[in-house]
């Protein structure tokens, strides 16, 4: 650790902090400002003992905070600023999130430099400018988000443990190429609220968790390898019966490919009048995504169809490239048509004008792929397969009869209802 034990170090340490200009929002971050004001207060003629513990305590509580949230661990001032560096977002992240080391020589002095300055602030000793126990955020572990949690912490942790600024510039830039800045660092699904936001949650399925619809499962890896390996491919809409898998498919193409750059974003059918900023957002990051809409239909007078229309259909703007469209619908046409359709023109000079517009949103997916309800021998093979990956010790007749009934007093054969009756299975144990 740096020993801050004289006025020159503290000084320095003060002027180096100030001089960030690639990451230079992190002057804003309250431990930092914390530090500054820490530093500023020590190199003071008159030190104010009082204020000096206190903001040593305020950055100790804001450590352990961001420790509890985050799951860092360790060394914490070092764990936090590298926290702090893998979720920054600026022009450096948004350059090498595309390029990786690819960039310019320019670009990539000015981030060692800051790499440099951010490098000896984290090896600094706290106790050299304090009195003070340190040891509470040196070796800290902990207790409410177990740093596990997250599949990227073993990529953080070989930054923290980098030996110089070099090498720990090149992890850095390794990780934004490989797995994202910003609100991508530690995520692969989002959903949109004004901007990206990361599910901490998500449910990862595995494409052998989707019993049967073998084709349909095969076909929809297809298409979403080609995409994340910049061939052609085609957005994509799964029809269907309820519970028979159709949402599962598609989370499960994020659980097969987010290691080689694919992404999911879920929106709602309201949201998309913001598809112009959604996707003026995800053509300039690095990574692949799917925009996934669940359970996608249209009612009578509902208009957000128009702007989708106009997306598939490619309009004036380009259509980005890392970027496709997978929905899931109920309904073979997805806006609801009614009588007033074909009896009325309203306001339309010719009837059939509106019908066909209305008929022909399902149309601009390009594949379209059906998932049938289970008849009941599918459905007895979902049931066992489900038995089996619990190893549920059931004879085969009494699984069958049991599931049979459960689908008649349920909702009728489905993969859903299949999940459904091995959990009942599972609770009367």
């Amino acid at each position: 650790m740096e020993n801050l034990s004289s006025k020159e170090h503290l000084k320095e340490l003060y002027t180096d902090i100030n001089k960030l200009v690639v990451f230079r929002e992190l002057l804003k971050d309250p431990i930092i400002i914390d530090l500054k004001e820490l530093l500023l207060e020590a190199l003071q003629s008159k030190k104010d003992e009082i204020k000096i513990k206190t903001t040593y305590y305020n950055i100790i509580h804001k450590l352990i905070k961001a420790s509890e949230t985050f799951g860092l661990k360790g060394n914490l001032l070092k764990a936090y600023l590298v926290h702090s560096i893998i979720n920054s977002k600026n022009f450096f992240t948004g350059a090498v999130e595309k390029l990786g080391i690819n960039i310019e020589r320019s670009l990539y002095r000015a981030a060692l430099n800051d790499i440099e300055i951010l490098q000896y602030i984290m090896n600094v000793n706290l106790k050299d400018i304090i009195n003070e126990n340190t040891s509470l955020v040196i070796d800290y572990c902990p207790t409410l988000n177990k740093p596990t949690i997250n599949m990227f912490n073993e990529r953080k942790l070989e930054i923290i443990e980098s030996e110089n600024p070099e090498t720990m510039l090149k992890k850095i830039i390794n990780y934004y190429y490989e797995i994202g800045s910003g609100e991508m660092s530690s995520n692969v699904a989002f959903r949109w609220e004004n901007g990206l936001v990361g599910v901490d949650n998500y449910d990862y399925i595995e494409l052998s968790d989707i019993i049967g619809y073998t084709r349909q499962k095969e076909a929809l890896k297809e298409n979403t390898e080609a995409f994340i390996n910049g061939y052609a491919a085609n957005n994509v809409l799964l029809l269907g019966s309820r519970g028979t898998g159709k949402s599962s498919s598609v989370k499960a193409m994020l659980t097969e490919f987010y290691s080689k750059g694919l992404r999911l974003v879920e929106i709602t059918k309201n949201q998309l009048l913001c598809f112009p900023d959604i996707l003026s957002e995800l053509k300039n990051r690095g990574k692949y995504f799917i925009v996934f809409i669940d359970d996608l239909s249209f009612e009578e007078g509902e208009i957000e169809y128009k702007q989708m229309k106009s997306f598939l259909d490619g309009g004036i703007e380009k259509v980005p490239s890392n970027v496709l469209v997978y929905a899931t619908s109920n309904r073979r046409h997805l806006i609801k048509e009614t009588w007033g359709d074909k009896l009325q023109n309203g306001e339309e000079l010719h009837n059939s004008d509106t019908v066909n517009e209305k008929l022909s949103l399902s149309d601009r997916f390009g594949l379209k792929l059906t998932y049938l309800s289970p008849d009941q021998k599918e459905y007895f093979k979902i049931v066992e397969g489900l038995a089996k990956k619990l190893s549920l010790n059931i004879p085969d007749e009494t699984l069958k009869k049991e599931a049979a009934a459960w689908a008649l007093n349920q909702n009728g054969r489905s993969g859903r209802t299949a999940k459904q009756f091995i959990n009942y299975i599972c609770s009367r144990k």
